[in-house]
């Protein structure tokens, strides 16, 4: 987990680099143009051909955007799960309920009586600043269409993800299972639920909750009890 959120922060800052270069080239090249305004016909051609050489500059390489918007996209889901993996690794044994395909799966997890707090202030500091990097990416004059597009995309595709996670947690809720985390990472879902033991029934009807409001089979849905303290 630490590795994946260290390769998400090297490619952040390569987009707020190339954000600061583009910036910076994108000055450069207004400023130049004001200068070439002022020269004299004699040597407007010369000012011209260098002008021409700082607007060809001024382009952030598109193929070195796509690439880092791409990275940048595929950890994002993953970068948001990070609390409920660190339930995961703390697991002290894991369950399979049932290998019939369709059945999500049961685990059983020990953490402290903060965990969900805690966890769901981790996925939204992480999706905070997923946020604002994507706002750096499509606010910038400096790039294609094509890849503010993408950029938005991503941002509309989080804030569909959350929304769905905050259902699927407040009608748990309701139901009963309170402080339960959802995380929902690549078209899986994993549930941490605050009770130390889940009858089948309670197991149905969390799964069926929870694919009703992420829209997830429940193959791909994880379920994991915690243990008391």
């Amino acid at each position: 987990m630490k590795k994946r959120v260290k390769k998400n922060q090297v490619i952040i800052t390569a987009l707020a680099v190339m954000i600061a270069v583009a910036g910076y080239l994108n000055y450069s090249g207004m400023k130049l143009e004001k200068e070439t305004a002022a020269v004299s016909e004699g040597t407007v051609e010369d000012a011209a051909a260098v002008e021409e050489g700082v607007d060809d500059s001024s382009l952030v390489d598109v193929e070195s955007w796509d690439l880092a918007l791409n990275e940048l996209e595929t950890d994002l889901g993953e970068q948001e799960a990070a609390s409920t993996e660190v339930a995961a690794e703390e697991a002290e044994g894991e369950t399979q309920s049932g290998d019939t395909p369709g059945e999500a799966v049961l685990t059983s997890v020990t953490s402290g009586s903060s965990f969900a707090a805690e966890a769901k202030l981790s996925r939204e500091q992480v999706r905070a600043k997923n946020k604002e990097t994507l706002l750096e990416v499509i606010n910038n004059e400096n790039i294609t269409e094509e890849q503010k597009q993408s950029a938005i995309d991503s941002m509309t595709a989080m804030t569909d993800q959350a929304e769905k996670e905050a259902a699927a947690e407040l009608l748990l809720d309701s139901k009963g299972f309170v402080d339960s985390v959802v995380s929902i990472t690549d078209g899986t879902v994993d549930v941490v639920v605050n009770k130390a033991e889940l009858s089948e029934a309670e197991r149905a009807q969390i799964e069926d909750i929870v694919k009703r409001k992420t829209e997830i089979s429940g193959e791909n849905i994880v379920i994991t009890p915690r243990s008391g303290e």
